[in-house]
């Protein structure tokens, strides 16, 4: 299969064999017999993670941290959320380790698929926490799992930029949106 860099967002439909010759260098997910595929994050977005992945290893320094690090979820999904909390370190291509903590970054490109399709994954795959960083919006959404549905643990906007969360049984984080988004 030929696939260089995308462009835009896409769906295309193969089976996880094809799936599993990819290129290295293409990011996609694999989901239900489609791959989707997706365009290297812009510099903002980056940043963005970056301060979230400085935030967390100091308030969890022995965490095992990966951005853009791709799991394999029990629901058989595959995906690659911008940053990952796990307490299990392992070095496989698809970490078969649930993590604690997961965080999308919404993109024009993957927007709808970040604030719909994965929140249900995530939910059913066990992951405590998905945080939903909107940079448009100016917004942090922290949701906490709560077996059938998703609690919001906190909000953070414009004018609510500071707030603190438990995340799971490693401990509370401070979050500061303007700092994160600066």
């Amino acid at each position: 299969m030929d696939i260089a860099y995308a462009e835009r967002f896409e769906r295309i439909p193969m089976s996880r064999a094809e799936f599993d010759q990819l290129p290295e260098k293409v990011k996609a997910e694999y989901v239900d017999g489609v791959a989707l595929v997706s365009p290297p994050a812009r510099g903002e977005h980056n940043h963005v993670g970056v301060n979230l992945v400085v935030v967390l290893r100091q308030a969890f320094p022995d965490a095992f941290l990966t951005y853009e690090r791709g799991l394999e979820l029990p629901t058989g999904s595959l995906r690659v959320p911008d940053v990952a909390l796990q307490v299990e370190r392992d070095d496989e291509w698809w970490s078969p380790a649930v993590p604690v903590l997961v965080v999308e970054i919404l993109s024009r490109w993957t927007r709808d698929e970040d604030l719909f399709r994965k929140t249900d994954d995530y939910r059913r795959s066990g992951i405590a926490h998905y945080w939903i960083v909107d940079r448009a919006a100016h917004t942090l959404t922290v949701l906490v799992n709560a077996g059938e549905h998703w609690d919001i643990g906190l909000s953070l906007t414009d004018d609510d930029p500071t707030g603190s969360v438990e995340v799971a049984d490693l401990g509370s984080v401070e979050l500061d949106l303007t700092a994160l988004l600066a």
